[in-house]
């Protein structure tokens, strides 16, 4: 059984100018001679069945889904590695109690290991301690003999009387005999270690 090409004109209709129409005539002839494509192998098989392909592109998302999760665990060991190595480890941690103005008062000062340019960073956690007379700053000093001998910060607290302050102190703390907080120009302490 041989089936009859279709009619070019039937195809391409009359409104076409003449240059178009001569190219569009010449493809179609090539087409026609060319004749229709060879059927598929019988060696091939049947095509997939709608389950298997069902099949695949579960596996490839669970593939892609662990795939992620794989790159998200790499990310988050990644993240926190590289995140301690640029923290300072806490060398020691010195608690002070309020006094004389200041009973209720209480601070934590976490002091971090020296680092290359021989600071010891620090971080002074302030609370109850109320507004300074007069509205100065706070300071946190080294003493030597019941003496203020070595400055390490200023600081001011919040309306609930808490801070949280990162101070540093260039110093050998050897040659030092405790921690106050007093305010400044005053040499009374209202925080002492």
């Amino acid at each position: 059984m041989t089936t009859q090409p279709p009619d070019f004109d039937d195809l391409v209709g009359a409104d076409l100018e003449p240059a178009e129409r001569d190219r569009l005539h010449r493809m179609h002839e090539l087409l026609v001679s060319a004749g229709p494509p060879p059927k598929l192998a019988a060696e091939l098989g049947p095509a997939p069945h709608a389950a298997t392909v069902h099949v695949l592109r579960r596996r490839r998302a669970r593939l892609a889904a662990l795939a992620a999760s794989l790159a998200a665990v790499v990310f988050a060991v990644g993240y926190v590695a590289g995140a301690r190595s640029d923290d300072p480890d806490t060398w020691d941690v010195v608690a002070m109690t309020g006094v004389g103005a200041a009973p209720g008062a209480s601070a934590s000062l976490e002091i971090f290991d020296l680092d290359d340019a021989g600071n010891w960073p620090m971080e002074l956690k302030v609370e109850g301690l109320g507004p300074s007379v007069g509205g100065s700053t706070y300071e946190l000093w080294l003493t030597k003999d019941g003496e203020l001998a070595a400055a390490c910060g200023a600081f001011a607290v919040d309306a609930d009387g808490t801070a949280v302050v990162p101070l540093n102190a260039p110093y050998r703390f050897d040659d030092f005999d405790k921690w106050v907080v007093v305010e400044e120009g005053s040499e009374t302490p209202l925080l002492t270690t």
